[in-house]
């Protein structure tokens, strides 16, 4: 086997971080492969499915509905349907994983926040 002709979920050659739409490859999930700095990741937001992050390196501090969790290296963080979401890397080194969104095509509704980090 070689890996000629294999789909990539880098955003450029030799990147780190990227995405995949699962049903581009005949797969029922899609996903992030995530390399985020101190104070970077996306603000709230929903989707229509869960949506699983599997932290691989550094820690994250992860929007969870109303409240947030802290999450390390070897800490699973599962999101159920349509519940608001989001992630900072915490630093000091870099945010490193993996996020699966259990759906062939990636659906997200994003929400506005106040200063406070509550949903309006």
């Amino acid at each position: 086997m070689t890996t000629e002709g294999l789909p990539s979920w880098r955003y450029e050659e030799g990147g780190t971080t990227g995405s995949w739409e699962g049903g581009d490859v005949g797969s029922p999930a899609s996903g992030f492969v995530i390399h985020a700095a101190s104070g970077e990741g996306p603000d709230a937001h929903t989707h229509p499915y869960p949506e699983t992050f599997i932290v691989i390196e550094g820690s994250g501090r992860f929007r969870y509905g109303d409240g947030f969790v802290e999450a390390h290296a070897g800490d699973i963080v599962v999101v159920p349907p349509d519940t608001a979401h989001g992630f900072k890397g915490l630093g000091p080194g870099m945010l490193r994983m993996v996020g699966i969104h259990h759906a062939p095509r990636m659906d997200t509704t994003w929400l506005e926040e106040g200063g406070d980090g509550a949903v309006s």
